[in-house]
């Protein structure tokens, strides 16, 4: 998995959502910044592009970030919560230790994303195009993953609970270090066609194909 490519000299930017503005009407990308403890609630950033930056403890509640792209960008200790990056493009990208309650990525494109001992919890990934995304250690507790499409996805120490997986593949997808019950897929269970478990996850799965054990 490729690193993000963050140049050690950064411009840090002390009022994040004014600094963006001048670049939102000109349609231009921000590259090369820092912005630490930043403080937004309910901002517009529709269509902003960034990269080779770093956020970190920043607080973005309920803020869109459609059709935003991020390319070379670490979001370190950032609550992201209810905001919303539908349509979104992600490269070589990660996300340490956030919290992203709620967060909409539907119909986002992410390729070398990490997203690591972060809480997505309720998190809305429906047809997502995902290659080479790596899970370490996330809270993807009763999050939806409907219709993606998933390349090269892997997952570590992760929570798998209660998902919407509908229409998504999971064949090749290794699920045996990681919690994975409870699954919403279909009837019956082709998603979980070519799928990787282990003999406790099997137990608890093995009704999704009709199966009664006495």
């Amino acid at each position: 998995m490729k690193k993000p490519q963050i140049p050690k000299e950064l411009n840090l930017i002390q009022d994040f959502y004014t600094y963006t503005r001048e670049y939102l009407q000109e349609e231009i990308p921000i590259i090369g910044i820092k912005s630490y403890d930043q403080r937004l609630e309910d901002k517009d950033l529709y269509k902003v592009e960034i990269r080779k930056s770093i956020f970190k403890n920043c607080m973005f509640l309920n803020c869109n970030f459609e059709k935003a792209g991020f390319v070379d960008v670490e979001f370190q200790s950032c609550d992201l919560s209810n905001c919303i990056f539908a349509g979104s493009y992600f490269e070589r990208c990660r996300f340490i230790s956030c919290k992203c309650l709620g967060i909409d990525m539907n119909e986002s494109l992410m390729k070398q994303t990490v997203f690591e001992q972060s809480n997505f919890r309720y998190s809305n990934f429906n047809k997502t195009k995902i290659s080479d995304v790596f899970f370490d250690n996330v809270d993807f507790t009763e999050a939806s993953l409907s219709e993606a499409k998933l390349k090269k996805f892997s997952a570590i120490n992760s929570r798998f609970i209660k998902n919407n997986f509908f229409k998504t593949m999971l064949a090749t997808v290794d699920f045996t270090k990681n919690e994975f019950a409870a699954p919403t897929v279909s009837t019956p269970p082709v998603e979980l066609k070519g799928a990787i478990i282990n003999m406790f996850q099997a137990a608890n799965l093995i009704g999704l194909w009709g199966v009664i054990v006495n």
